[in-house]
């Protein structure tokens, strides 16, 4: 097998035309192919740039093609994952069902563990039911909500699949995804997503595979404490009963605050930066002309990534988890608090766009202590609650630069759900944090134009970037407790859908491969 690079074709072309490109690009016919990379290019023109793989073989190409295209053309041998039980694991208990938890699990249990999944929240049907009652009349239920629950965070978001990490092995997590539900374009798409809509089904059937094995799931079950000897955990204790296994996976999230508490008491965690500040809502098509020069079906909907280092300001500001065609949802999980999210379905047919715009924070805004990030969020989010009397704080963009209450709406209507209220942002973070983003705000409009517009919106507040604390490992272990795995976003080694599969893949492959210590 061969594989073709950079096979330009215009974006307005059906993958016919593709086949008629490759076949002039190698001088063959009768081949099979499929597409291994798709990407746009709309530096001049707008084309989709594709990677294909050809079931033919490098000799079976003429030498002068082949020293023609250079770099484009290569053998092309795909890997395979094999994971043995070296170490003869027979059991194991993961504390959560994101995609750390959810990947951890399936790999142990095809390998022959026997897995015991402790989840605080529902099952993902249930789940959807108490986040719609949520969304339609505000009623929060603290175990069951955007935060907590199978599948984790990520369920109810984008499903965005990107990742920075080269590790080969991401490979396998979309080939699991695609194997329980996920499109296949998600294995070649520059920019692949799932949505929250199909990420559902994924999850269910993910959890049927691991059922098969034979692995017990334990749903509205909360972690409330360890038994810890001779630093060894003995067992873990949940507010229903006592779990013993060879190895324990912590896979809590980043929102598991009275979990954090608990961990803190046996000196498991440390403090670490993450980021804070606002959801921005702009018109879709807006984004779509800003990004393409036009608005056009058969291109993807548009993304953008910016960031801003000034140094002369204290923090750096950046987008994160853009929401094509998405909306603003609330994602609280403690009373009296408020706190969001962006969420897109598969088609992101939505009329607004909307990502964070957070800036970064450390010890010099939320002090010292173990613990001191979490309570920050806590503050900041109380605040958000208290300032819009349980709504949404929303206000334009001019009038958040220009520190004054929104009075009138322009083009842009929030989408946040149930309800919403003027007030000014400039009230709920310091003052530090507020001039960075308005400084961004005025940068990031030179790159994404319109992205600084008059009319739009913000909304308060974004605080679950990333966890506020790490526990501290060693090659997945807990540096303190042996046969203890913290893994994940929660545990502070990853952020986003895929580096969190990845952490909960790698972790299974150390506990069933790396070196027995324990």
């Amino acid at each position: 097998m061969i594989i073709l690079r950079n096979i330009k074709i215009p974006y307005d072309k059906d993958e016919s035309f593709l086949r008629e490109k490759i076949e002039r690009e190698i001088n063959k016919k009768n081949f099979e192919y499929k597409i291994y990379k798709k990407s746009v290019d709309a530096r001049r023109g707008i084309f989709f740039v594709y990677q294909v793989l050809v079931d033919l073989d490098l000799k079976d190409i003429d030498k002068k093609i082949v020293k023609k295209l250079r770099n484009n053309i290569a053998e092309f041998q795909e890997e395979k994952l094999e994971i043995k039980n070296k170490n003869n694991i027979k059991t194991a208990v993961i504390v959560g069902t994101g995609p750390a938890g959810l990947f951890a699990a399936y790999v142990l249990s095809k390998s022959g563990v026997e897995v015991t999944l402790i989840e605080r929240g529902k099952p993902v049907d249930e789940r959807v039911k108490d986040i719609e009652i949520l969304h339609k009349i505000g009623k929060l239920d603290e175990n069951s909500n955007v935060q907590f629950g199978e599948g984790g965070a990520g369920t109810f978001s984008d499903g965005k699949l990107t990742s920075r990490s080269k590790d080969k092995r991401v490979s396998h997590i979309f080939d699991i995804f695609v194997k329980n539900g996920a499109p296949e374009d998600i294995l070649y798409e520059q920019k692949p997503h799932i949505g929250t809509d199909i990420l559902r089904d994924v999850i269910k059937n993910m959890r049927n595979e691991i059922e098969k094995c034979g692995a017990i799931y334990k749903f509205s079950e909360k972690l409330i404490d360890f038994k810890i000897t001779d630093g060894n955990l003995d067992k873990i204790i949940t507010d229903k009963g006592e779990y013993q296994a060879d190895v324990y996976i912590l896979a809590i999230g980043n929102s598991a605050r009275d979990t954090f508490v608990m961990l803190d008491k046996y000196n498991l965690v440390e403090q670490k930066s993450f980021a804070v500040g606002f959801r921005i809502e702009h018109k879709r098509k807006n984004i779509e002309l800003s990004q393409y020069g036009m608005i056009s079906e058969k291109l993807p909907s548009a993304t953008y990534q910016l960031n801003v280092t000034d140094k002369d300001e204290e923090h750096s500001v950046y987008t994160f988890c853009m929401c094509p065609g998405g909306y603003v949802i609330n994602s609280s999980s403690m009373e009296g608090k408020l706190c969001i999210n962006g969420m897109s379905y598969h088609d992101r047919s939505g009329e607004n766009s909307n990502s964070a715009i957070v800036a970064t924070v450390d010890s010099k805004i939320f002090g010292e202590g173990n613990l001191a990030g979490m309570n920050f969020q806590n503050e900041i989010e109380k605040r958000a609650y208290e300032l819009g009397c349980g709504k949404a704080p929303v206000q334009r963009v001019k009038d958040f630069l220009e520190n004054r209450v929104t009075e009138k709406l322009g083009e842009v209507n929030p989408t946040f759900k149930p309800d919403y209220t003027f007030k000014n942002l400039n009230d709920i973070y310091p003052d530090s944090i507020n001039h960075a983003i308005k400084n961004a705000l005025n940068v990031m409009d030179k790159r994404v134009n319109g992205f600084c517009d008059d009319d739009a919106i913000l909304t308060g507040v974004e605080t679950r970037t990333s966890s506020p604390i790490r526990i501290v490992r060693k090659d997945y272990r807990s540096e303190r407790i042996k046969n203890l795995y913290p893994i994940g976003e929660g545990a502070g080694y990853s952020g986003g859908i895929i580096s969190s599969a990845l952490d909960g893949l790698k972790c299974a492959i150390e506990i069933l491969e790396g070196d027995k210590k324990c």
